[in-house]
């Protein structure tokens, strides 16, 4: 049976922000980004008790623990582990929203890795990834890893199974990733039920060549068959629809060097990669303005895929 280490009384753990399905690999590719993400602090008490202390966002976010991806999963995770603690949570919020970057699994990941701090035994990554599907499941309505996997273990990450959690992790290219988040609101469980439930054979075959490419240029280092392979036929013409001037911007995005762009996520955010630092600010700059056409304001992020995954900051 785990247990408690008494000597630690408050823990704040950080998690990424992290791009998911990468234009061909809808609900199993996702990356972790650099310098953006959820802080999630734990103070502990012996009274059993869930508290959602506070909540440092731009918007509004449930303060019941069993409606908060926080709260809701170290929750079971305690009681699974019959642990007699409580705790106080504290949640940063460094993610938009229903902005497509990870933000309900950021702050279930992040609370997992700090309760994982108060353990003798802690859990291992397949264990603690178990758990924050739950948090998938309220924020969305479904259990889907892309967003917690690379969370979780960080780079570049591929899910070959859910249930156990199976995880690849993959080359990490030498790009820079361009994230760009339009201000709207699009919520993951809006932009999951407009997918249709049945697609013509043809862009299946189409998108699973475009997957083998993807991952068989990662391990050759080929950048021009990574280039080539970017591209989905199969969740992006779908959800268009949630960006005005998507293709716009795309084809902006595409004339000023990027070698590929699509949805970060269920979007609204959008992500690019390039070659060099100096395309991605290009990269971001024709995005930004083709959003500005449309009279959207937005945010933007340059960033390396990070090989770092979520992890304790602070302990005491």
């Amino acid at each position: 049976m785990n247990s408690i280490n008494t000597n630690i009384h408050s823990v704040t753990a950080f998690a990424p922000a992290t791009c998911a399905n990468v234009a061909v690999g809808f609900d199993i590719l996702g990356f972790a980004l650099e310098n953006v993400g959820d802080y999630v602090t734990l103070n502990c008490h012996d009274d059993n008790k869930f508290v959602i202390e506070s909540i440092n966002s731009n918007e509004a976010l449930p303060l019941d623990t069993d409606r908060n991806t926080a709260s809701l999963v170290i929750k079971k995770l305690c009681r699974d582990l019959k642990l007699n603690i409580g705790f106080s949570i504290k949640i940063k919020k460094g993610i938009p929203l229903s902005s497509g970057m990870g933000g309900s699994a950021a702050s279930a990941v992040a609370a997992l890795v700090a309760c994982n701090a108060f353990l003798n035994t802690p859990l291992s990554s397949h264990e603690l990834a178990q758990y924050a599907l739950l948090g998938e499941e309220l924020a969305s309505g479904q259990q889907h890893a892309d967003n917690i996997v690379p969370c979780i273990f960080g780079g570049l990450t591929l899910i070959h199974s859910l249930n156990p959690i199976g995880v690849v992790q993959l080359p990490i290219p030498d790009l820079y990733c361009v994230l760009i988040h339009p201000h709207l609101h699009i919520s993951t469980m809006d932009a999951r039920k407009i997918l249709k439930s049945e697609l013509p054979l043809k862009d299946y075959v189409k998108q699973s060549a475009n997957l083998a490419a993807f991952i068989a240029a990662l391990y050759s280092n080929n950048i021009s068959l990574l280039q080539k392979s970017l591209t989905d036929v199969l969740i992006e013409p779908q959800r268009a629809q949630f960006v005005p001037g998507f293709y716009n911007i795309k084809k902006a995005a595409l004339e000023a060097g990027a070698l590929g762009v699509s949805f970060s996520g269920s979007g609204p955010s959008l992500f690019a990669l390039a070659k060099h630092k100096s395309d991605a600010h290009e990269i971001s700059k024709v995005m930004s303005e083709q959003l500005k056409c449309e009279n959207i304001d937005s945010d933007c992020w340059v960033s390396r895929i990070s090989k770092d995954a979520a992890h304790v900051t602070q302990s005491s």
